[in-house]
């Protein structure tokens, strides 16, 4: 494949604001699209209206659903990515020099296939490289999902509140309680002046 072709294919698959490949990539009401995380991150102070980093408009944020087709195609050059990355000398596995293709889960540490049957490793939970990343991307994209729905829960209690305290400033029985309150600390200072 052309390499400039290769290089806007790259660019396409690749968040505008991380400027690594989409991570369960979000597309808003203007068809640009971002990392869900990347989106989190830059408009957590904005839960709902946002302005897209990329052309400025103003957008309003609420169920954000993930481009299904856009995180497979970003998956795929993650992976052709992975593999250039693991084939690299420094990925070598330094007893066997075999590639290290698996990830121990109980040392959180990357081993050859040999490695991962040695005595040290043999009780331990194994799984592909591909897939423990996988399951780590999918894990804090959950929690990071759930921080989100918080913040805008927050964001909205905090609109019903500020709403509620304006009601209450402006209420005729705030009015009358407030004045009955400023006589009786007027009397109560009175009283205390002439009880001097």
């Amino acid at each position: 494949m052309n390499s400039r072709i290769l290089q806007v294919f790259q660019r396409e698959l690749t968040c505008p604001i991380c400027m690594n490949y989409f991570i369960d990539p979000v597309t808003i009401d203007c068809g640009h699209s971002f990392c869900r995380p990347c989106f989190y991150l830059k408009w957590q102070d904005f839960p709902i209206l946002t302005q897209c980093f990329e052309c400025i408009k103003t957008t309003q944020q609420r169920n954000l659903k993930t481009n299904i087709r856009l995180k497979k195609m970003a998956s795929l050059a993650r992976k052709a990515s992975l593999g250039l990355f693991l084939s690299s000398e420094e990925q070598m596995c330094g007893t066997h020099r075999e590639t290290k293709k698996m990830f121990c889960d109980v040392d959180k540490s990357l081993l050859c296939l040999l490695c991962s049957s040695s005595q040290e490793h043999r009780d331990h939970r194994h799984c592909p490289i591909e897939w423990a990343a996988e399951e780590h991307r999918e894990k804090l994209l959950k929690k990071m999902q759930f921080l989100w729905e918080k913040a805008c829960e927050n964001h909205r209690n905090l609109n019903v509140e500020t709403t509620r305290t304006r009601h209450w400033k402006v209420s005729p029985v705030f009015l009358y309680l407030l004045q009955e309150l400023q006589l009786a600390a007027y009397l109560r200072n009175r009283n205390n002046y002439f009880l001097l």
